[in-house]
């Protein structure tokens, strides 16, 4: 329903269709004369649903845990993580947005760019462990960073990227690390 123009008909013919469309990437991907036969639009409907579709964000995300082999209880844990774009490349001679791109959003009372937010957690406690909000335009790059656990061990967090405006963009990893015990002053003199 975020799609312009679609209504519940729309939908439900998606929904009655062959193939599985369940999100904006599946109907990026049917063939024209398909989607022409499931969304019934106009020319200038059709052309609102394809700007809407190929400005919908489409982000790769990696990540890594900095010194992961360092990592002693209760150290600070430090998630370095990378968000591009995919689409919509910029030209060489072209100025990257200075702004994140708006959200087609017609019933919002003014304009509303997006906004972007990482997450991390540890599902098995119902905790959360670090938040950040990021803009992104084509590229970001992020730190979260968060305590270790007490206790050494291995460990399984999850790492979300929440989109604000849009549904059917957000993401979810697992962030695995593993803790060692931590050395006291006095072990570190013994072994001297």
């Amino acid at each position: 329903m975020q799609i312009p123009f679609f209504d519940a008909a729309t939908v439900a013919r998606c929904e009655a269709a062959e193939e599985e469309i369940d999100n904006v990437y599946d109907i990026m991907t049917l063939e024209d004369g398909r989607r022409d036969a499931l969304l019934r639009l106009p020319a200038e409907r059709m052309a609102a649903v394809a700007r809407f579709c190929n400005g919908f964000p489409n982000v790769e995300l990696d990540f890594e845990v900095h010194e992961a082999d360092e990592i002693t209880a209760g150290d600070a844990v430090n998630l370095l993580v990378q968000l591009e774009r995919e689409g919509g490349e910029e030209e060489e001679d072209e100025a990257p947005p200075l702004d994140a791109p708006p959200v087609y959003a017609p019933l919002f009372p003014r304009p509303k760019a997006e906004g972007w937010w990482l997450v991390v957690g540890d599902a098995k406690k119902n905790t959360l462990v670090s938040i950040k909000q990021v803009t992104l335009k084509q590229k970001a790059k992020a730190r979260l960073t968060f305590a270790a656990p007490d206790e050494p061990g291995d460990y399984c967090y999850s790492l979300y990227f929440i989109c604000d405006s849009y549904l059917g963009c957000d993401q979810e990893l697992e962030v695995e690390f593993s803790v060692k015990p931590a050395v006291s002053g006095s072990d570190e003199e013994e072994s001297e």
